[in-house]
């Protein structure tokens, strides 16, 4: 496992508080044949400059030219398209700038790859892991986010991601055959990983490694973050009106870019996911429980069956 190429595709924006240190653990990995391709989304900040130092002091460093402000989903799309272009690496891997990756997280996603590898040879294949969720002093508040917010890991089947990310992209690995599949990013996607995740369980396979492989800080200025699965979460999800018009434009997005390829069951589900656009109480209901569209746990599906709204008012 040695000798395999693995590109780091690192997005930034306005993250110098924070970029430094997760640099230098990308850096510490315990598997030495990896390269980290950057691409900055418009910092007015010191990331920059940072950066530059860097690329400057590191050959294994590389800071695409400056482009537009895209977000992140299509950052990283760009970076894993120049990643593609740019490099023969077989194994490619999602890094936010603001979290801090653990000494032997790409040996043990890379190891889990192998494993995934075996059994499904020459396939679009993803792994993700675990992550221990700390503050911004990386004071732990939890040692694991799929226990923080409630999630499985195992439940990735695609009508469940049709409905549920349950796949965390800075902790994600993809091999190559799934990097060339997944491109472009659609704009419509709720997000990069979220996008890949379905790729890979609608024509490969997903593994994952049910321990932390980083420090997952929490802070102010968080593109996603981690929201505790609390008391106060639990109400809102029994309570708040659930809509899906963002996973259906996803899901539509999705059928668009690769209704030719998919396997017919699966875009027999997916067709299925869409109607549920215009779907009436009864049948969308029944539609949700036939397909297996659920979501992670009993709070989230009890909400999703209450309060679940075709169109907002």
């Amino acid at each position: 496992m040695g000798n395999d190429s693995v590109v780091v595709l690192l997005s930034t924006y306005n993250g110098a508080n924070y970029l430094e240190s997760q640099l230098n653990s990308i850096l510490a990995q315990t598997h030495s044949n990896t390269s980290i391709l950057v691409r900055d989304d418009g910092s007015s900040d010191r990331t920059l400059r940072i950066l530059n130092r860097y690329e400057t002091q590191y050959d294994c460093v590389r800071l695409m030219p400056q482009e537009d402000n895209k977000g992140p989903k299509l950052s990283f799309g760009r970076l894993l398209q120049e990643g593609l272009s740019g490099s023969q690496a077989n194994y490619f891997m999602f890094a936010d700038q603001d979290d801090i990756w653990l000494p032997d997280k790409i040996e043990k996603s890379l190891a889990k790859m192998k494993q995934l590898e075996k059994a499904h040879e020459l396939r679009p294949l993803l792994i993700h892991t675990d992550l221990k969720v700390v503050n911004e002093q990386q004071r732990e508040l939890n040692p694991s986010f799929w226990n923080y917010q409630k999630l499985d890991p195992a439940k990735d089947s695609f009508p469940r991601l049709l409905m549920q990310n349950v796949i965390t992209g800075c902790t994600v690995m993809i091999n190559r055959r799934l990097a060339e599949l997944s491109l472009p990013v659609h704009a419509d996607a709720i997000m990069h990983d979220w996008w890949i995740g379905l790729a890979a369980s609608a024509f490969g396979g997903i593994g994952y490694v049910p321990e932390p492989t980083i420090l997952y800080r929490q802070h102010g200025k968080n593109s996603v973050g981690a929201k505790r699965f609390g008391m106060a979460y639990i109400r809102n999800k029994l309570l708040e009106p659930v809509y899906l018009e963002k996973n259906i434009r996803q899901a539509k997005a999705f059928e668009e870019q690769f209704s030719e390829r998919l396997p017919k069951e699966k875009r027999v589900i997916l067709k299925k996911f869409i109607e549920l656009e215009n779907s009436s109480f009864v049948r969308g209901r029944f539609s949700l429980v036939k397909n297996g569209f659920y979501k992670i746990g009993t709070a989230r599906n009890i909400g999703l069956f209450l309060n679940w709204k075709s169109r907002r008012p």
